[in-house]
């Protein structure tokens, strides 16, 4: 890679800035690979629990946003400062814990034994962290804790430690794999809460995806009178996306000039667009174009973004423009033309520069076609797409004899998100 660093020194692959699977990471996995970056939200957020703990107030938050919003990063920042404090956190990953649920107990019984392995991982963290000993288990054993609360609370105060966290993530694979009611879950946190609100250190962190917001919000008089503060995350905008990547870019270059080098203006724009702001697209796209570049650029151009966008998901492209096609009652001639852009990777194209490269590509369409019938067919294509109404969101269309067409940003951003339906 040629990219190199304030000094001129070589930067090698291994100092990608950018992870693909994104930002987040597991609760209380504090071992990242890259950089983390805080953005006004998270260092507000952060201000209000360092604020919270040093006066011994109570921290009860629910994050609600949807997948890669960076909600499970958001508790491993509220755990750190927890950690930071002499405290402890202990993470309920409910993806993790619900699948044996789902696997061995009855549909009717779900949420028992959700409780059951709620307790369970609480005695297993605590012990791992030397906080419990083996022979704590006999809580579990006795009678007269009927009371899961109890034990759950014989356990807590165990650990002898002033600020404990219980961040409770994924929330909503309880509702999507298992027979579980919101309000069942809602009034379990209620109640954990109002135990909660008797010690000050002691606190509440949930995470949740957006599509369960409005059930949750209709149990939300019970959660508001436990002093809950929902917190909404939302994408970051156009200027937040350039300073995530300059921040990432920059910890890796030690550029301060030219923060955003090896990405040229335009492919911040371009990223801002196609991941739609949010985090884990964003570090899985810049990942890709970081990663991806020629040997012979010492820089990423809008024009190389594309052309690597368009190698990854060439296969995801075919499916979304024969889905255009279908939606705007396009020709087979105008679906095929959009493939070719798309193949080609980002650069304006005339007619006759498509027709250069129709025979080396591997769109099926234009198979056993000699130039003149290609020729033709892009000529009907173009003119259909130049003529459709509101197809101008799709394609550009500059200058004229000849008219040069380009793909617009939104398509990459569409093809990005059509992944996720295949």
């Amino acid at each position: 890679m040629p990219y190199q660093d304030v000094n001129n020194k070589s930067i090698a692959p291994a100092q990608n800035p950018y992870v693909i699977s994104g930002s987040a990471a597991s609760v209380l996995s504090q071992k990242y690979t890259s950089i983390l970056v805080r953005t006004k939200f998270i260092n507000n957020l952060l201000d209000e629990v360092k604020q919270s703990i040093k006066i011994r107030r109570h921290i009860k938050l629910f994050f609600v946003g949807e997948y890669g919003y960076g909600k499970t990063t958001l508790l491993n920042l509220i755990a750190k400062e927890f950690n930071d404090n002499d405290g402890v956190c202990i993470p309920i990953k409910f993806q993790e814990i619900v699948t044996p649920i789902a696997a061995s107990s009855e549909p009717d019984k779900h949420f028992e034994s959700l409780l059951g392995a709620i307790l369970l991982k609480l005695y297993n963290v605590l012990l791992n962290e030397g906080l419990l000993t083996k022979s704590d288990k006999v809580l579990f054993e006795e009678t007269e804790l009927i009371n899961l609360f109890d034990i759950f609370f014989k356990f807590l105060e165990r650990t002898q430690k002033y600020y404990v966290l219980i961040a409770f993530d994924e929330v909503e694979a309880l509702f999507s794999n298992l027979r579980i009611e919101i309000s069942y879950f809602m009034s379990f946190l209620h109640s954990l809460s109002e135990k909660f609100s008797q010690r000050p250190g002691w606190a509440l962190c949930v995470s949740v995806t957006e599509e369960y917001y409005s059930q949750i919000i209709s149990e939300a008089r019970q959660l508001q009178e436990a002093r809950f503060n929902f917190k909404i995350l939302k994408p970051l905008n156009p200027q937040e996306v350039k300073e995530y990547i300059e921040t990432k870019n920059s910890s890796v270059t030690l550029r301060n000039d030219d923060k955003i080098y090896p990405f040229e203006e335009e492919v911040i724009a371009f990223v801002a667009v196609v991941s739609g702001g949010v985090p884990r697209f964003l570090e899985t796209i810049c990942q890709l174009l970081w990663a991806e570049a020629e040997p012979s650029q010492t820089s990423v151009s809008l024009e190389t973004a594309r052309r690597i966008f368009s190698n990854s998901y060439r296969v995801y492209a075919e499916a979304y423009f024969s889905e255009l096609r279908n939606g705007h009652e396009l020709s087979e001639e105008a679906e095929a033309f959009l493939n070719l852009l798309f193949f080609i990777g980002g650069r304006r194209q005339s007619i006759q520069e498509l027709l250069n490269l129709y025979n080396s590509c591997s769109i099926s369409y234009f198979y056993g076609l000699n130039e003149q019938q290609a020729k033709s067919r892009l000529k009907k294509a173009s003119l259909q797409l130049k003529n459709k109404l509101g197809f101008e969101q799709y394609i550009e269309v500059s200058g004229r004899r000849p008219s040069m067409y380009n793909l617009t940003n939104l398509v990459y951003k569409d093809i990005f998100k059509f992944r996720e339906r295949l």
